[in-house]
């Protein structure tokens, strides 16, 4: 296992989720001095404010001062421009601009703003809005203006609108060309500014997109490098800023052995090209989850010895991640190393929201990120005071809008050489009096403005936001002793604590604490975890107590033993009950304090004992590392849910009533449950249902699919050691026909939960109605026919991530998987193509391979069963896509077919089998219906940006669990309980408030207090 010693970049990678306070005693340590000339800023920053505010600004600049993201009318304009212009049909645009601007009052805000154009552009969006909506708005314009919004009518104002957003995107896009870029940015130019290009596109999605973006990048470099000013030294030309991510759709530490065998060679050509063309190449900087690969890719060209003459090779480096000092002193012990001054361009970041939010998903021990702004602006200030200490190895760059910053950076300069940057569209009248002084450099965006969505989205989140430096600067009422406050004495103020209302990832649910979980992208988080698990890819694991000995192989090589089963007959059910019997008074009897903290205890243990578990998940369920990560987790979550819910839940409850008496409502438990769980999800299943079982008093007897029994047997220990009796919560592995079948007839049998098949269930249910005695509750989670609805108003992107996990992760062997893909037929075409770029590039194999995307199917019956309908589909339907798979083991490579309609599916294909159907816009209820009728209710999908739609749909089907422009996978316990209706299952939902209640019987208890001789209460 490689060292932090010997490996820089993992020693980098530690730091990214120090403690806060840590990290920015460090920076206060490091920046004490730059208080000494605060009063010398204060006065520069000051002026420069000052200027900028007798200024109109452009008109971009105008409309976010006017229309920020703390107004309705701001986030409908955003919205509007981040959909309208890629929408193709008219319908969904019309329908798109109604739900934007029904309750949106552009009215105040006509004439508040200087410019002439905001203005204009507030009449529009005030005519738009009464045009589609029909209300309040309309009927308060003038008449003449009414009359003119009649006569024009929707498609009229329709292209306007996007005429108008096209207008605002052309406030942030240098050109939709690079030719057109230079052309424009020749202006500029003559007021002394330089540039770097950015070839607009998020991360690609398929390899076709890749390649169209690493053509545009290079035809980029040959157009710049005409018109580049070759008197100056090469990092202070005009370049270019190349985004990774664009340039290969897996660009994951995970896949590295695929980005350096496709990445590398591109950004090389792109380098090589560049170094031929004489212009600087700024690798932009992206996720924090991307950092640790993105030093290894820099290191690896800065070494390249065909690259050695080239200086020009810059990196983007984001003050707000916790790492930042320690990846500048890497790049000038790199610059060092190789005999070069490296360019630096200091960002303060732009994915802050995302960062926060990912860490929280995945329970990572912290943020990687600040969780206030003045410790990022003191982060800033420290790395650039470093980087003027070395200018014989950095050329500092320093991007920012903020005035304070800059009259800082001013300061700290000493007269050494460095550059000021800004974006295309912002920040001009800041740097204005600066021009001839000062080099600066614009970061000028190039591409079409369907292109434009998530760059500007970030522009508009960082720049209309609130605590943002330009909207607040804009704002002339607010005084210059606030805007300007030292970002050094802020943050010692602040004692250097995390902002307390951005609780850590362990800590931000209310009731219990957070599982925690593995960042992949990290080095350090990742070397650690595959150190961990791989030290029990060769231990054997025993389940049972039976006589019938069975040997456990995994599903992706069945050759390879991993354990051994001794399962138990029929004829050992009729002694578990009796033993379960025997301990029920004294269980049920027992606190519910005490029983909810054995949960707790399970949980903890579990947490010890994870590394293990994962990779015992792994090997028996054919798991790729982050589901098997997934599922852990969830079982944890099942544990500290319930153990919550249960104190609560089982409280004697007085209700109310007449004076003189006492009525109090209590739950108690049941007696032996029947818990049967399946194998798809062997850890996260199993562990929930005896948990709410056990917690709330009943005692359990487990009955695991004979596919994952050693998992089975690994959690009942855990319940056993954390001090559950034995004779409580009793494991029998063995057949589904005879061992389960017998679990559910016994006549002590007091509830059975089950999740699998609807064959399944039904045979339980019928088997229950069958028995004598009491009537037995009955607790079903089945499958469904998932369906996912995308209109034309969706980010293809984003949708091809989402179908890509939803249908394909855990080999398409969940419950909640995608089935059937509904895509509005005007961008099925694009969508489709997407689709199958992406699905080329995920891999199918075995787990221990780290860089699987799709593991196997569970065993050889699910694999024959998935082969006969895919044989079916390819003479039935039509083929889309069809994967590869290894010829050896349980594997069934990913296909996708078109079928006619939903209806067409008549059943649940449990597997990585992916079904489309086009549909028509003026047709949705009838695919609605469609969905209904297959009387399946389990999970949807919907991608749309029109909120109305989505609460259309949500009113129309009878689902479960409805998931709007995300994945519709991966519930999180307490945060979306699960389950569905009709063939789906009975409820109540498993993780959610309700699920215990259904372990339990009620009582009421009322005493007559009166009865002694006299209610005293009436006397008192």
């Amino acid at each position: 296992m490689p060292t932090k010693k010997d490996n820089p970049i993992l020693s980098i990678s530690a730091h990214a989720f120090a403690p806060e306070k840590t990290c920015v005693d460090r920076l206060l340590s490091e920046t004490q001095s730059v208080c000494e000339h605060y009063d010398r800023d204060f006065t520069k920053a000051a002026e420069l404010v000052k200027y900028a505010r007798s200024r109109e600004g452009n008109m971009a600049e105008g409309f976010i001062r006017q229309y920020g993201l703390n107004t309705a009318e701001g986030i409908a304009i955003m919205c509007l421009a981040e959909a309208l212009l890629r929408i193709p049909d008219k319908g969904t645009a019309d329908a798109l601009i109604q739900d934007k601007f029904k309750d949106a009052k552009f009215k105040k805000h006509l004439g508040k703003s200087p410019s002439l154009l905001v203005n204009a552009s507030t009449w529009g969006l005030m005519l738009s809005g009464g045009v589609v909506g029909m209300g309040v708005e309309e009927s308060a314009l003038s008449n003449v203006f009414a009359q003119v919004v009649n006569r024009l009518g929707e498609p009229v104002i329709r292209e306007s609108l996007k005429h108008a957003m096209a207008l605002l995107g052309n406030q942030f896009v240098m050109g939709e060309t690079i030719t057109l870029a230079i052309k424009r940015s020749a202006a500029l130019a003559k007021e002394g500014y330089i540039f770097s290009f950015d070839m607009l596109g998020e991360g690609a999605r398929s390899e076709a997109q890749a390649e169209h973006y690493l053509e545009a990048y290079l035809h980029a470099v040959k157009e710049i490098g005409k018109s580049a000013d070759k008197k100056l030294p090469i990092a202070e030309r005009s370049g270019i800023s190349v985004k990774l991510s664009a340039l290969y759709p897996r660009y994951e530490l995970i896949k590295k052995e695929d980005v350096f065998k496709t990445l590398l060679p591109r950004l090389k050509h792109i380098l090589l090209s560049a170094a031929h063309a004489g212009i600087p190449v700024s690798m932009d900087a992206e996720e924090s989850y991307r950092l640790d690969l993105s030093l290894m890719l820099f290191e690896e060209l800065q070494t390249d010895p065909d690259l050695r003459s080239y200086t020009g090779f810059g990196f983007v480096l984001q003050a707000y991640q916790k790492r930042a000092p320690y990846v500048l002193e890497w790049l000038i012990a790199l610059a060092e190393k190789t005999k070069r001054k490296i360019p630096v361009r200091l960002v303060k970041g732009a994915y802050w929201d995302s960062e926060i939010k990912r860490s929280q998903e995945l329970g990572l021990s912290g943020y990687p990120v600040y969780t206030r702004k003045s410790y990022t602006d003191v982060a800033y200030l420290a790395c650039a005071k470093k980087m003027f200490e070395h200018p014989e190895t950095i050329y500092p760059q320093f991007a920012t809008h903020n005035a304070l910053t800059i009259a800082t950076i001013l300061t700290l300069s000493g007269g050494k050489k460095f550059e000021f940057q800004r974006l295309h569209g912002m920040g001009k009248d800041f740097y204005t009096p600066l021009m001839g002084k000062v080099p600066c450099r614009i970061y000028a965006p190039v591409g079409r403005h369907e292109e434009l969505l998530a760059y500007l989205i970030r522009r508009l989140l960082e720049n209309g936001a609130n605590n943002s430096f330009v909207n607040i600067a804009s704002q002339k009422s607010t005084p210059l002793d606030e805007l300007l406050k030292d970002p050094v004495e802020k943050a010692i103020s602040r004692g250097g604590h995390p902002h307390p209302r951005i609780l850590l990832p362990a800590d931000i649910l209310p009731d219990r604490k957070n599982s925690s979980g593995t960042d992949l992208g990290n080095l350090a988080a990742l070397t650690d975890l595959q150190y961990a698990i791989e030290k029990y890819f060769k231990k054997t694991w025993l389940a049972g107590s039976g006589k019938k000995a069975k040997s456990v192989a995994t599903p992706f090589d069945p050759s390879h033993t991993i354990g051994t089963v001794a399962e138990v007959t029929s004829k050992e059910v009729d002694s578990a009950f009796s033993r379960a019997s025997a301990v029920y008074d004294a269980w049920k009897n027992r606190d519910i304090e005490e029983r909810a903290t054995l949960l707790l205890r399970t949980a903890d243990l579990l947490e010890e004992h994870k590394k293990e578990a994962i990779a015992l998940t792994m090997l028996e369920a054919g798991k790729v590392l982050s589901d098997a990560i997934g599922e852990v987790r969830e079982a944890i979550d099942f544990c500290r849910y319930y153990a919550a819910e249960a104190t609560t839940l089982l409280a004697p409850k007085t209700l109310p009533g007449p004076t003189g008496e006492r009525n109090i409502l209590r739950l108690h438990p049941r007696g032996t449950w029947v818990a049967i769980s399946p194998w798809n999800f062997p850890f996260a299943i199993f562990t929930g249902q005896i948990a709410a079982a056990l917690v709330t008093g009943n005692t359990v007897i487990a009955k695991p699919a004979e596919q994952t029994p050693l998992i089975a047997a690994f959690m009942t220990k855990l319940f056993h050691q954390a001090g559950v009796p034995d004779a409580v919560l009793q494991l029998l592995p063995g057949d589904g026909a005879t061992v389960g079948a017998a679990l559910v007839k016994h006549k002590d049998t007091a509830g059975v939960v089950f999740t699998g098949s609807v064959e399944t269930a039904r045979l339980i249910q019928r088997s229950l109605s069958e028995k004598e005695g009491p009537i037995v509750p009955l607790i079903a989670e089945t499958g469904g026919l998932n369906a996912m609805i995308v209109d034309s108003s969706c980010l293809p992107e984003q949708v091809v991530d989402d179908i890509v996990t939803s249908a394909f992760n855990s080999a398409g062997q969940r419950c909640s998987a995608l089935r059937v893909l509904l895509v509005q037929k005007e961008i099925a075409k694009p969508l489709t193509e997407l689709l199958k770029g992406a699905l080329a590039l995920r891999k199918v194999g075995s787990p221990l391979e780290y860089d699987t995307d799709i593991g196997p199917v569970i065993d050889k019956d699910a694999m024959q069963s998935l082969n006969r309908h895919i044989a079916q589909m390819k003479k039935d339907a039509k083929i889309v896509f069809e994967g590869k798979a290894p010829k050896e083991g349980f594997f069934v490579a990913p296909h996708v077919f078109e079928i006619p309609s939903f209806s067409t599916l008549k059943k649940e294909v449990f597997g990585p089998v992916l079904h489309i159907v086009k549909y028509d816009a003026g047709k949705l209820d009838h695919v609605l219906d469609e969905i209904n009728a297959s009387g399946y209710g389990l999970t949807l999908g919907i991608h749309t940006r029109i909120v109305e739609r989505a609460e259309y749909i949500r009113n129309k089907v009878n689902v479960g669990n409805i998931y709007v422009n995300r994945s519709q996978i991966g519930a999180v316990v307490g945060v979306q309980p699960f389950g569905g209706e009709g063939l789906s299952g009975t409820g109540p939902k498993a993780g959610g408030p309700h699920y215990l209640v259904r372990f339990c019987t009620e009582q009421t208890y009322t005493v007559n207090t009166a009865a002694v001789g006299g209610n005293v209460e009436l006397l008192s």
